[in-house]
């Protein structure tokens, strides 16, 4: 089945109302024995006008449309399926479930495989379709920009939130600290309760005592906080680098280059240079580089569409690939460490031990400390690496990565197969490493919050810009502004309309004058402090409701008592919504506290 049918089945309706038409049109050419010209001319426009209320006259417009935005060739309309890699399957089958007209479009890591252009594309899309849409991802930037409402599962509960990915981690924050609050409120009230009964057990206040044991039976017990595992790493480079780092003359670049020596001929630290051979010379290169140096400290992130050569330029540099063109400079004092995306790496006859201890002096209880920092406990350090699953390979190579010692780091594709509290962790501490860093990515919130400039490879040339990602995508809209660029005369072209800004700049203040400062207004500041806490006291009691209803339904589970599970469902369902808008009344009321808090601090 080539790619072009497989599209076609999401208009199954459509290409037999299309059928239906050309055969209409034969016969109104032949008529068949029997059958009028007014019974078919009626016939016909009842078809034709079905066929225009599905949109058949542009449905292969949204094909070629919907192709295009996933980063499909239009040539591989014609190739069997059967022939595509991994990533291409799953595009083709994205993009014929965009196709279908469903009502509810149920999509798991719709990210996965694609370049940050097609998943742009697919932001606008799903923000414009007229259909629910559940996604389950770890993009978050995406859900930024596509959810309205957000599910969180852990620990075995299933919790809802008001809002994308960034007004989710916020309410989550300020819930968990109500939790906390309350759970420590309510442990402070025990201790101070089984103090009394202890002290007064068999005094004169023995019945006191007595009651307030039966209390604390009774009471409805606030579980503690929930603690969500993360990764704990820490990448610290034990020398330092000269100025440059790395440097390109002339580069040109092929995935077929001749295989390189790696970094075998260097002397550690000293400085050491990649280039072409006669072998090389002869391939056409696929991404031209030109003249570029990399400074010590600079965090560079690699963009690009899939296959336009961004993994390919990350082995030039580690010398795995030969330059179909000029070369490579490796700076003086310079310690490379690699994080492949395929994490060749591993050795996948070893284990999850074998790969910390071996050329480690450490021992199985250092290493099985260790290994717990990134999540793996108890038998799971003994697993093959063969048997790990994605994001046990990723953990496992930051694992690796992290017990080296080197000042540049070369990463591809890092966050793949991390869940966003592990990618959140990793950023931290690439954040705080004071080495350089160059690395691949399509996950927008990394390359945001770490880069200093993007290096954009597409349309064989590699593009330099100064900046985050924000920055350069608001340069693109902004007709005064354009980002800094390779020009292919002399290497970096000098755009004074775009200074280069300084690593993550903080937003300039404007002080007001004494006299036009703003003041707060005493009772309209004590009342918006007296509404936040009411309305704290309502959610706490709602919160505390809801659990013991969830107890209630618990036990009417085990019970089998149908009828009482119908009524708890209906209240449960009464007391969930009244939450949903008491916390976002709490939260207007936060935000307005906040504001008048900020004017009477100023």
């Amino acid at each position: 089945m080539t790619l072009q049918t497989y599209l076609d089945g999401a208009f199954a309706h459509v290409r037999q109302l299309e059928a239906e038409l050309r055969n209409l049109e034969d016969a109104l050419a032949s008529p068949p024995p029997g059958v009028t010209i007014d019974e078919l001319l009626t016939r016909h426009s009842d078809v034709s006008l079905a066929f225009e209320a599905a949109d058949g006259y542009a449905y292969q417009h949204r094909v070629h449309e919907t192709i295009a935005g996933l980063g499909i060739p239009e040539a591989h309309l014609e190739r069997e399926v059967t022939t595509f890699s991994g990533g291409q399957r799953t595009r083709a089958a994205l993009a014929r479930l965009l196709l279908s007209g469903s009502d509810l479009l149920l999509l798991d890591e719709p990210t996965n495989h694609l370049d940050v252009d097609a998943t742009e594309w697919l932001e606008g899309f799903l923000t414009g379709v007229n259909a629910a849409v559940v996604v389950v991802s770890h993009d978050r930037y995406f859900l930024d920009a596509v959810a309205t409402r957000t599910w969180e599962i852990a620990d075995g509960n299933f919790e809802t939130y008001t809002g994308n990915y960034t007004q989710f981690a916020r309410q989550r924050a300020e819930r968990e600290a109500r939790k906390q609050r309350d759970f420590a409120t309510q442990q402070a009230h025990i201790a101070r309760t089984e103090a009394f009964i202890r002290r007064y057990r068999a005094g004169v206040k023995a019945r006191q005592a007595r009651g307030r044991q039966k209390q604390l039976d009774r009471l409805g017990r606030v579980g503690p906080p929930r603690t969500q595992g993360q990764m704990n790493l820490a990448i610290r480079a034990t020398l330092r680098a000269g100025d440059t780092v790395l440097a390109f003359e002339n580069l040109g670049i092929a995935p077929d280059a001749p295989v390189g020596n790696g970094l075998l001929g260097q002397t550690p630290g000293m400085p050491f240079v990649h280039e072409t051979n006669a072998q090389s010379r002869a391939l056409t290169p696929l991404v031209h580089a030109h003249e570029i140096e990399v400074a010590r400290g600079e965090r560079v992130a690699v963009v690009g569409p899939n296959g336009a050569g961004k993994t390919t330029l990350l082995r030039v540099i580690m010398g795995e690939l030969v330059p179909v063109r000029g070369r490579v400079h490796i700076g003086y004092g310079v310690q490379i460490a690699y994080y492949a995306q395929a994490h060749e790496q591993l050795d996948p006859k070893g284990t999850v031990m074998t790969e910390v201890t071996d050329g480690h002096a450490m021992s199985e209880t250092e290493a099985r400390t260790y290994l717990g920092r990134f999540l793996f406990t108890g038998d799971d350090v003994f697993k093959a690496v063969r048997a790990l699953s994605g994001g046990e390979r990723s953990r496992l190579a930051l694992a690796k990565l992290a017990l080296s010692t080197a000042n540049v780091l070369i990463l591809d594709e890092p966050t793949n197969h991390l869940d966003i509290y592990s990618r959140e962790a990793l950023e931290g501490v690439l954040d705080q490493f004071d080495g350089t860093i160059i690395f691949v990515s399509h996950d927008r919130f990394l390359i945001d919050g770490l880069s200093s400039q993007i290096w954009e490879v597409a349309d064989g040339k590699l593009t330099l810009h100064r900046g985050t990602w924000s920055e350069v995508r608001a340069a693109r809209h902004d007709v005064g502004r354009r980002p800094a660029k390779l020009d292919d005369r002399n290497g970096l072209e000098n755009m004074s309309s775009v200074p280069e800004p300084a690593r993550k700049p903080a937003p300039a203040q404007s002080r007001p004058t004494p006299a036009a400062r703003p003041t707060a207004n005493p009772r309209e500041f004590r009342a918006a402090r007296e509404r936040s806490e009411k309305l704290g006291r309502e959610l706490a009691k709602l919160e505390t409701d809801l659990q013991l209803l969830d107890q209630e339904i618990d036990a009417s589970s085990r019970s089998g008592d149908g009828v009482k599970l119908v009524e708890l469902g209906a209240r449960h369902v009464v007391i969930s919504e009244q939450l949903r808008a008491t916390e976002e009344r709490w939260l207007d009321a936060q935000a307005t506290l906040e504001a008048l808090e900020c004017v009477t601090a100023t």
